[in-house]
């Protein structure tokens, strides 16, 4: 029986060095990915939500202001500050419109979220499930081959 020639055992040290090294940023990069599949949850129920209800609050407060002041314009009958007034009314009910479409958009998005988003996610942890089950049995199986060769290699028992 002929024996095997081992003779560099370093390249498959740094290929396990490597595997290792990635296998910690892969796990840091799909963290990163699962707390910004939470943060985009959290932003749409709630940060998004207050802000566009307070755009609409300060928007409709604005509608009221400019409404009050064309009434006033009809009543005194002129006509420059009543066409003026109508523009920034009608520029305010455009706006209003715009922010209640947008404001439908995000209940929509939310809506989807769990549908689209978290069926991606779940994909994201399936690959950290693979990672942290055969890619670490992988590097357990590099050590031991290395172990074992480096014994081979320099006479001693297997």
């Amino acid at each position: 029986m002929s024996g095997a020639h081992v003779t560099n055992l370093e390249s498959l040290e740094r290929f396990r060095s490597s595997l290792v090294l990635f296998l910690e940023r892969a796990n840091l990069i799909l963290d990163e990915v699962g707390e910004e599949v939470k943060r985009t949850r959290i932003w749409l129920q709630t940060e998004q939500r207050l802000k566009l209800a307070l755009e609409m609050k300060r928007i409709h407060r604005e509608l009221e202001m400019l409404e009050a002041e064309l009434f006033s314009a009809r009543l005194s009958d002129l006509a420059q500050k009543k066409t003026g007034v109508q523009m920034l009314v009608n520029q305010k009910r455009r706006e209003t419109r715009e922010l209640e479409e947008t404001q439908r958009k995000v209940a929509g998005w939310l809506r989807g979220y769990d549908s689209i988003v978290e069926t991606e996610a779940k994909k994201v942890e399936k690959l950290r499930h693979h990672l942290d089950t055969d890619m670490v049995r992988a590097v357990t199986y590099l050590k031991e081959a290395i172990l074992q060769l480096n014994a081979y290699s320099s006479g001693g028992e297997v």
